[in-house]
């Protein structure tokens, strides 16, 4: 049966709200990543109006532009720390978080290269974010520019981390109306 998502190299994660149960007796319980909660003196919005906030913005971007600041409930799509080295590596780990997104980014802008018979260079990381799939599916923006060209543009990469294994989706210019 055709869901409309396709298969999960292109599927786009329906969003969801996270939630603990309080009465959970295990220990460990579980855990979530740090988020971005509402200032004091900002408007209050119900959590559905969040969920279709979220859910709208996902299906837009396809996952790539999130606005985490609107939000004060937790989602499955959590934006990326740089300084927190939890996510992949660990703490004195083979590279930090910020190596990590480096290194990806400049491997799927080869892949891109190579594929597209053009030759943009890195310029730099502008943001991420990821959600647990097959493992931890990460949508990557960041800034390339053909070796000829002083201008900037901007790619989109989405890749999924299990275990030490990477496996790149996909790699492609940002949509222009997007930039």
């Amino acid at each position: 049966m055709d869901d409309g998502f396709g298969d999960w190299r292109t599927m786009v994660l329906p969003v969801h709200l996270e939630y603990t149960d309080e009465d959970d007796e295990d220990e460990d319980g579980p855990s979530f990543y740090p988020h971005i909660r509402r200032s004091v003196d900002e408007e209050k919005i119900s959590a559905e109006e969040e969920y279709r906030i979220m859910a709208e913005q996902v299906k837009e971007s396809k996952g790539f532009d999130i606005d985490f600041t609107k939000f004060r409930c937790v989602f499955n799509y959590v934006p990326l720390d740089l300084d927190y080295d939890g996510v992949v590596g660990g703490p004195g780990g083979p590279e930090t978080t910020r190596e990590f997104m480096d290194r990806m980014c400049r491997e799927s802008l080869e892949i891109f290269n190579q594929r597209d018979s053009t030759e943009y260079e890195f310029v730099k990381f502008i943001k991420a974010n990821h959600h647990f799939a097959a493992g931890i599916m990460f949508l990557v923006t960041f800034e390339g520019k053909l070796l000829s060209d002083d201008v900037s543009k901007q790619f989109q990469a989405k890749f999924c981390v299990c275990d030490t294994l990477v496996d790149l989706i996909s790699c492609e210019l940002k949509p222009l109306k997007e930039q």
